[in-house]
């Protein structure tokens, strides 16, 4: 799992959170989550595949599932997996998480019977489970974060391969994906917390000079909390945020990184375009490349921005990152 994954799950952990993104992204904004209701339902699921000598056991884990409880009734499971790349299999893979638990819920009702011995008739004691015995429903929810758009099946329907004119295709019984696309921009009045500033910037990473613009109009980033403010620097690849964040936090706690966001978000880019106009092109293009490379930009992200601000062809911007990497002494491979 990349740490990108790892970032937003943290941050989601906050049962507030991810009762606002469920409301958010998929109710509209109606608040049909209640974080109150929430409880962690963290599983381990065992998948056993093959016989004999030749079986096999296989392990998964959901990255977040939350049971809803009302009192002492547990109403529903909700689960949450989040994707930084396409995948291309995701119906799939949901609706395998679900069979999963759904066979969870089925056995431990079956040992519960086993042990009770209270079946009514020969069905019931065939498969161990009685007419009235009931499972929860299960709600998959993939939450994709990427940069690139998603191009991916939305339904199990999507990944099947059907003949043209198939008597069989009214029998086929589909299995829709739930899908949050945070590459997309979306109503952010509908969340009420603060995932709503982290969510707004996504949409954002590949125009930078749009994400200062955008943060500058908004009060909400002069009054960050700490766990926001982190996120929003890993999800965007700028850590050097986190530098000097306690210099400005003021007597509540509250972060007011705007000056620093303006700075850092543009990745040099127009510091590098300033120092053109002032010092030559030549000096720009120098302080933009080491300004990324300090920042921990890759190569190809860094040839992408040179075509885009100094309108270079991917061979000249491969020459002149070359030219810089041997100036800081850094590995011609980046």
């Amino acid at each position: 799992m990349g740490e990108k994954n790892e970032a937003i799950l943290s941050y989601l952990e906050d049962n507030a959170r991810f009762a606002d993104l469920m409301n958010g992204a998929v109710f509209g904004g109606v608040q049909a989550v209640d974080p109150k209701q929430l409880e962690d339902a963290s599983e381990h699921y065992t998948e056993k595949e093959g016989k004999g000598r030749n079986i096999k056991y296989r392990g998964r884990t959901r990255d977040i599932i939350r049971r809803v409880r009302n009192g002492g009734s547990i109403l529903r499971l909700v689960a949450l997996e989040a994707q930084e790349t396409v995948d291309y299999g995701m119906p799939l893979r949901c609706m395998n998480y679900d069979a999963q638990e759904y066979l969870r819920q089925a056995r431990a009702i079956q040992r519960k019977n086993e042990k009770e011995e209270k079946y009514r008739n020969a069905s019931e004691l065939l498969g161990r489970l009685r007419s009235t015995d009931r499972l929860f429903p299960v709600y998959t929810v993939c939450l994709y974060h990427g940069i690139e758009p998603w191009d991916g099946p939305l339904y199990l329907s999507d990944m099947m391969r059907f003949e043209k004119e198939d008597a069989f295709r009214g029998l086929f019984r589909d299995y829709p994906m739930i899908l949050i696309r945070a590459d997309e921009p979306m109503d952010y009045g509908a969340f009420r917390t603060s995932l709503r500033e982290l969510l707004a910037v996504l949409p954002l990473r590949k125009d930078r000079r749009e994400m200062r613009k955008f943060i500058g109009e908004r009060e909400a980033y002069r009054k960050l909390d700490r766990e926001t403010l982190e996120a929003i620097a890993v999800m965007t690849d700028n850590r050097r945020l986190l530098e000097k964040a306690e210099d400005h936090r003021n007597e509540k706690g509250e972060y007011d990184m705007y000056e620093e966001m303006g700075s850092f978000f543009m990745d040099g880019v127009e510091e590098g375009m300033e120092k053109g106009r002032e010092e030559g092109r030549e000096e720009g293009i120098r302080a933009m490349i080491l300004d990324n490379l300090e920042n921990g930009s890759s190569g190809e992200q860094i040839r992408e921005k040179l075509g885009k601000y100094f309108g270079m062809s991917e061979k000249r911007a491969s020459e002149y990152l070359e030219h810089f990497l041997q100036e800081a002494g850094c590995l011609s491979a980046v």
